[in-house]
């Protein structure tokens, strides 16, 4: 009986996925054919509206991103809504899963011109600024020309101290140095070298063999490795932390990353995104999405010296 109904569960799985599956096809080919005739304002608004009656498909959310970059490099319209457009692309690319990787890259180097382009005119500033910000928020990185119209943002950021809860582990302490500077580094899916990149568990394998400390290149495995688990406000340097989602057998992993520092309450954590490693604190996208995706901070044996 326990059986049959395992082969169930299995069977309506399969069926589910088989079905979002063909949806795509069906949703990908209706929003191909109204780009490929140029028909980029039927398909955009097309896009829209599938997105809002598929949301488990991300083929609406990238064509809204690729109209976007489309009327964005079409002269035609006004300055403002060219810009509206790439504003628009650059935030529907980052909902796109990693599987459209070099999209995103596109997109963000898209913006990144666009800030440069804006620097260079005088006349801009305040256009320049906007997607300044724009670009920080959303893939949580800095262009080097930010502290021209950002200087006190620089300044607070460089005198900020890297505080450690645990001062006497000269283990937590060495991980973040070691992690910290593999900060830039880009993403790779399934990589785990600076060398290729790395994707998230390939990140938090690479930085914890650097102390001798050996995981598995799964971000699910890892959460389930022996340990300490407990909550983000027990969280020390050094720690591993997950994402993801309760189920009724346990979680699902879908996410990790390492405690960089814990200041007075404030945690900032450095993992490897879709834009690269990065340092995520206060302002960024780990208060605003990441932190409350938190399953659980693991302190491994190892570091458990308490």
């Amino acid at each position: 009986m326990q059986l049959k109904h395992i082969s169930l569960i299995i069977f309506t799985l399969f069926l589910h996925n088989s079905i979002l599956a063909q949806n795509d096809v069906r949703i990908g080919k209706k929003l191909k054919k109204l780009f490929d005739k140029g028909k980029y304002e039927k398909c955009y608004k097309k896009a829209h509206k599938l997105n809002r009656k598929h949301p488990h498909s991300f083929i609406p959310e990238y064509y809204i991103s690729k109209v976007g970059i489309q009327n964005y490099s079409t002269s035609g319209f006004p300055e403002n809504k060219r810009y509206k457009y790439l504003e628009n692309a650059v935030r529907y690319s980052d909902k796109l899963p990693d599987t459209y990787i070099e999209w995103k890259n596109s997109v963000r180097e898209t913006l990144k011109n666009y800030v440069y382009a804006k620097h260079d005119s005088i006349q801009t500033p305040t256009r320049c600024k906007k997607a300044l910000v724009l670009y920080t928020r959303v893939y949580k990185d800095t262009i080097t020309i930010y502290s021209i119209y950002f200087p006190k943002a620089k300044q607070e950021q460089i005198s900020e101290p890297v505080i450690f809860l645990s001062n006497s582990d000269s283990l937590r302490a060495e991980l973040v140095l070691f992690a910290r500077k593999q900060e830039g580094i880009t993403y790779k899916y399934a990589g785990e070298k600076p060398e290729t990149g790395f994707d998230c568990s390939g990140f938090t394998k690479y930085v914890y063999g650097h102390i001798g400390i050996e995981l598995p290149h799964n971000a699910q495995l890892q959460s389930n490795l022996e340990g300490h688990n407990k909550m983000l406000a027990d969280a020390q340097t050094g720690d591993l932390v997950f994402f993801g989602s309760k189920t009724k057998d346990g979680h699902r992993t879908q996410h990790a990353g390492i405690i960089f520092s814990v200041n007075e309450g404030d945690i900032k954590v450095v993992h490897c995104v879709s834009g690269g490693v990065s340092i995520d604190g206060k302002d960024s996208s780990w208060e605003r999405y990441w932190k409350d995706k938190v399953l659980f901070v693991k302190t491994l044996p190892t570091l458990n010296l308490e």
